[in-house]
């Protein structure tokens, strides 16, 4: 049964009609579970997607409307500084043009085609327990003890669990919000914004270059995530 919920993304709060992961091993043709997955996980990401370009479309509109060796105005450095502490960077005093520069390259998408690649591969097709029970489609650890579901193989003293969320959502953005903010994901950024200043769409198989230090298997899971984008026409959903 679906339940209403409410969603806190940063900078907003609405109300989203969630449900757990519809059973995706029910399907016994491949094309039909493949269809279902991109489906109902594409809805997702169009909402988080969504969210994030309204905060990136202010940030846009703060920029453009300061002169040379100007701050913005109180409202707008208030709304900056919480945005500046949601994408983890240290605290300023003042706000340049090079600090509005960087948010930018955080406060950003990611292409539909890498997440719901990365969705197919980290949860098989939906139907992991991770994915099941804590609505983690991305493998995403926690290292607070206790907050997390404790993996069946795990290391002899590790004490790392696999991250659990109440809603898909919220899974989603911490996705979204750990490539955007931690320093492995650099050169993701970097590229995307480039592709940005070309005013070129967003391409998931080009930014999927970005994404060696998400797994230990490096290249080789660049490749695989490539390889899933590929045979799956994924770059549909970026245009």
């Amino acid at each position: 049964m679906a339940a209403v919920v409410v969603v806190l993304l940063w900078g907003s709060c609405q109300l989203i009609t969630t449900e757990r992961l519809p059973e995706f091993a029910k399907y016994g043709d491949t094309s039909e579970k493949k269809d279902a997955f991109f489906t109902y996980l594409g809805e997702h990401i169009d909402e988080v997607n969504t969210d994030i370009l309204k905060q990136r479309a202010r940030l846009q509109d703060i920029r453009e409307g300061l002169g040379p060796d100007e701050e913005p105005g109180w409202l707008d450095r208030r709304w900056v500084h919480r945005a500046l502490e949601a994408y983890e960077f240290d605290p300023v005093e003042t706000i340049t043009s090079e600090t509005l520069r960087q948010l930018a390259q955080r406060m950003d998408i990611i292409p539909p085609s890498m997440i719901l690649a990365q969705a197919a591969i980290e949860s098989a097709w939906g139907t992991s327990r991770f994915a099941r029970q804590g609505n983690n489609l991305f493998g995403m650890r926690t290292y607070e003890p206790g907050t997390g579901i404790v993996p069946k193989r795990r290391a002899a003293g590790a004490t790392w669990e696999v991250a659990a969320y109440d809603t898909v959502n919220e899974g989603l953005a911490a996705y979204i919000h750990n490539l955007n903010t931690h320093g492995p994901y650099l050169q993701l950024r970097a590229s995307r914004a480039a592709m940005r200043s070309r005013d070129q769409t967003l391409s998931g198989t080009t930014l999927t270059g970005g994404l060696r230090s998400y797994s230990e298997l490096g290249y080789e899971y660049v490749a695989k995530v490539r390889g899933m984008i590929r045979s799956n026409n994924l770059e549909r959903f970026d245009k």
